[in-house]
């Protein structure tokens, strides 16, 4: 009998050919296929897991599985047998090398990878490095990446899936299925979540290389601020004459784990003793507006913030503003001078009128000197000082991990006994040495403002670390990182001391002071409050950022991630 030529037919027996065709190419690539998709797919998908969105994470997955197949049959039909074969063995390794890293940053930071998770690794110096992987990397992660290794080789390498059978009208539902699926599911994605599919990048590699191309934009733009900052700086008042006004920028410092903001461990009794005797005002209610060091300092130290709309390198920053109202400013610190990567710190530095560090190093060099080696560079600063005005930066390593290299052997003074939070050993250990690092922060906050109390002088010393850090509080991680963030990795403390001499001589200063202690802020607009305290105005000025002044703005949403921190971020 001969076959059907009409036009039903020929349609029908065409699809057929074509779904075992399908059928043929995926089985020929079946490892590439699986590998490909497991490794760019199951980071995100468990991602949209975590936030809840369900309908979302299968649309997703499957578009992968399509791409995958697209992808394979492209390289088998554009290359060479030999060439294609070495094409998807490389393909494949780099997809299981990033998916390893993204499943890292996932399990410890519940985020996929980010321009703050690549920043973070271009600041951080291998000393650093060493230090994070030592923390995060024990003998249970180890294994699991040796598994996940093993697991991906054997498969590739045995091909279990050549020794099953099917005969070709199998091969054509299960071709014909599989791909109806997946386009169903890669139409829904794109027409309900245009946003993700077309504007985020769908594997870890291209989330790292967009994370990376950013982070080259951020370093470029470093070096154009080094190269073209403005210092032409109009100044409409400059009537004050503080004698001296002392910043101290901390490092990774959560104020709920300082007792000071009623935390049940007693690591900040120099500065307990201060408040109680009204020496200091605690602000209660302060976040960073980044959880990222270079970040942080671009905001900190300049007008740019959410509602500027601008780039941060194009404002005026508080070094040169200073040095405009007759300030002798000075850069105290005791992190890297030099970098590959550059830093916003070091550009301020550059622009101070006296910058000291503890030793010059590069980027790629920290021999792990402790905060306290800054008080010898501190005496001589203020030995040097101007008679009239200063105003000094003195930038700590703070309690940046890895925690026990950030206090001597001396103020090992709790253990993981101590730890009343619901964790185990392992991460009670790690949460004394943070404690342990803060006890010793207090002593250096309390002794820098002991020097200046030694003065006698007109004086005023503002502590605000950059960031927070997350500790195996109640969202169960450790660190910080840009994405997805924790309230404990903005939530900061901001304390201000002022020394009798300042008290009689700015009487009305102290009290607005002591008035904003339980306002809502966020440490973008600090560069007002500063200059409030100083008596400076610059057009860019605003008094409703001043979280000093009477004119302070509360209902300022403060804004982190385009998350609302009072909404989304406060009791999460």
């Amino acid at each position: 009998m001969e076959p059907c030529n009409c036009c039903v037919c020929s349609f029908l027996r065409n699809m057929g050919d074509l779904l075992l065709r399908a059928a043929q190419t995926f089985k020929r690539n079946f490892g590439f296929i699986i590998i490909f998709c497991l490794t760019n797919g199951i980071t995100y998908t468990m991602k949209l897991a975590n936030e809840g969105k369900g309908d979302f994470e299968l649309s997703y997955f499957f578009t992968v599985l399509l791409w995958s197949f697209i992808v394979g049959g492209l390289i088998e039909w554009l290359f060479v047998p030999w060439f294609s074969k070495g094409l998807k063995c490389f393909i494949s390794c780099v997809s299981l090398f990033f998916f390893i890293v993204e499943a890292f940053v996932l399990y410890q930071y519940k985020a996929v990878i980010g321009v703050g998770v690549v920043a973070a690794m271009a600041e951080t110096t291998p000393q650093e490095s060493k230090e994070f992987l030592s923390m995060y990397l024990g003998p249970e992660q180890l294994w699991a990446i040796f598994l996940i290794v093993a697991i991906v080789s054997a498969f590739a390498y045995y091909k279990p899936w050549r020794k099953v059978q099917c005969d070709e009208q199998s091969q054509k539902v299960i071709s014909g299925i599989t791909l109806s699926v997946c386009i169903g599911y890669t139409i829904c994605a794109f027409s309900y979540y245009p946003n993700y599919m077309i504007d985020d990048p769908l594997t870890p590699f291209t989330r790292f290389a967009n994370a990376a191309s950013k982070a080259w934009e951020n370093h470029v733009a470093y070096q154009e601020l080094s190269q073209h900052i403005d210092t032409n700086i109009e100044l409409t008042r400059n009537d004050g004459d503080i004698t001296n006004i002392v910043f101290i920028q901390g490092e990774s410092t959560n104020r709920n784990h300082m007792h000071l903001y009623g935390y049940d461990v007693p690591n900040t009794p120099n500065l307990d003793d201060m408040a109680a005797t009204g020496e200091i005002s605690v602000f209660r209610d302060v976040v960073s507006a980044h959880s990222t060091t270079v970040a942080s300092l671009s905001k900190i130290f300049t007008f740019c913030d959410r509602e500027t709309g601008g780039e941060w390198y194009n404002y005026h920053n508080l070094i040169d503003i200073m040095n405009t109202a007759g300030y002798k400013t000075y850069w105290l610190s005791n992190q890297e001078s030099s970098g590959v990567w550059g830093s916003v710190a070091q550009i301020y530095a550059a622009h101070s009128a006296v910058s000291e560090y503890t030793q010059i190093r590069d980027s790629k060099e920290d021999n792990g000197v402790l905060d306290g080696e800054l008080f010898p560079i501190i005496d001589r600063a203020i030995a040097s000082r101007d008679p009239n005005k200063n105003f000094f930066v003195v930038h700590l390593m703070g309690c940046h991990g890895a925690y026990y290299n950030r206090f001597p052997y001396i103020f090992t003074k709790f253990k993981k006994e101590d730890i009343k939070a619901g964790a185990n050993d392992e991460q009670k250990q790690i949460i004394a040495q943070y404690d342990n690092a803060i006890y010793y922060n207090d002593y250096i906050v309390s002794g820098i403002i002991d020097k200046f109390r030694e003065t006698k002088t007109d004086s005023i010393v503002i502590y605000l670390p950059d960031h927070g850090e997350a500790v195996y509080d109640e969202d169960g991680f450790n660190g910080h990182i840009e994405e997805n963030p924790s309230r404990h990795m903005i939530e900061v403390p901001l304390i201000i001391w002022a020394s009798d001499s300042f008290k009689k001589k700015h009487p009305e200063k102290w009290l607005m002071i002591q008035m904003a202690v339980n306002r809502p802020f966020m440490t973008d607009d600090m560069i007002h409050t500063v200059m409030d305290i100083a008596g400076i105005v610059t057009p860019d000025w605003k008094p409703e950022k001043s979280l000093i002044n009477p004119a302070f703005d509360v209902t300022r949403p403060r804004i982190f991630d385009d998350q609302d921190y009072d909404k989304d971020i406060k009791n999460k």
